[in-house]
């Protein structure tokens, strides 16, 4: 957990506004990450940010989403969502996520290793 929060502050009205259509537990992980810093809230985002960035048709999400679901292969997510996905991520929380470097990033785990690394080095 990080103890002097770096990111720019925005009211909890601001950030639900950006995350409308998101679920209401998604966006209370959002909120708790906003607070804390700490990538396990952020990490409980996850499946309902990858759940709304799955194309139309895409099959539904595994209950738990292992470290090892690959994001294309196995949950369905393309490059434009995962590109999407950043955007989302950065606008919201004012965490910088590069597209080139999201292209790196294959799977659960290496998601949740990578955003880590983003918080760590707020």
């Amino acid at each position: 957990m990080i103890s002097a929060p770096t990111l720019p502050r925005k009211s909890s009205e601001a950030i639900r506004a950006e995350l409308r259509g998101l679920s209401d537990t998604t966006v209370e992980a959002f909120l708790r990450f906003w607070q804390s810093l700490d990538p396990d809230d952020l990490f409980e985002a996850l499946p309902g940010l990858i759940a709304y960035h799955l194309p139309r048709g895409a099959k539904a999400l595994p209950a738990v989403l292992s470290d090892d679901l690959r994001l294309a292969q196995d949950l369905g997510l393309d490059s434009l969502a995962l590109s999407e996905m950043a955007f989302k991520i950065d606008d919201c929380l004012g965490l910088h996520l590069e597209t080139r470097e999201m292209g790196a990033v294959s799977t659960v785990g290496q998601l949740k290793a990578f955003l880590a690394d983003k918080i760590a080095r707020l």
